[in-house]
């Protein structure tokens, strides 16, 4: 009776060493795997932000603009962006711009379309605000439809929501 005993405490204290050793493991915090094309986005930003604008129409390539949460402000550091932008399209008339709005997966569909569209809206609006035809531009709401990553942490949902830019030289009526 004695050596069972023994046997028993012995084979409970070796699982108990076992599950503690696996519950140690498993709320040991391990490091989050972010998305490259987080990464990959705000590398090509970074290089795009830092193009002249004569650059910026032999490229025809343009950063995007990542917003805050639940906001339509346009961040401080679009602005010198903008400005660019606004110089290009003035010095060649035949350029035409789409601005695509884009949310994150928090909210419902319809303020997502909302509020990516009151983004595009405010960068058309501060384009025309520095004399560029309103014409020349158009604005899409994308809402959460074209997520860059799927990525749910605070940097994936940041990436997806932005505004993005397309020059074009097609005329409007080719296009729509």
């Amino acid at each position: 009776m004695n050596l069972k005993m023994i046997l028993g405490v012995g084979a409970l204290c070796a699982l108990c060493a076992c599950a503690s050793a696996q519950k140690e493991d498993t709320e040991t915090p391990r490091p989050v795997k972010q998305d490259p094309a987080i990464e990959e986005q705000a590398k090509e930003n970074a290089r795009l932000y830092s193009q002249t604008p004569a650059q910026m129409y032999k490229s025809h390539k343009l950063p995007s603009i990542t917003y805050d949460f639940d906001s339509i402000r346009p961040p401080e550091y679009a602005y010198e962006f903008l400005d660019k932008v606004a110089k290009v399209m003035k010095e060649h008339e035949s350029l035409h711009l789409i601005v695509q709005g884009h949310a994150d997966i928090v909210g419902s569909d319809e303020y997502n379309y909302w509020i990516s569209g009151a983004r595009a809206a405010a960068m058309k609006s501060y384009l025309v605000s520095r004399g560029v035809n309103a014409e020349r531009i158009r604005i899409h709401a994308y809402g959460k439809e074209r997520p860059i990553t799927l990525d749910n942490s605070s940097a994936g949902r940041r990436a997806n929501r932005r505004v993005e830019f397309q020059f074009t030289t097609r005329e409007w009526n080719s296009i729509y």
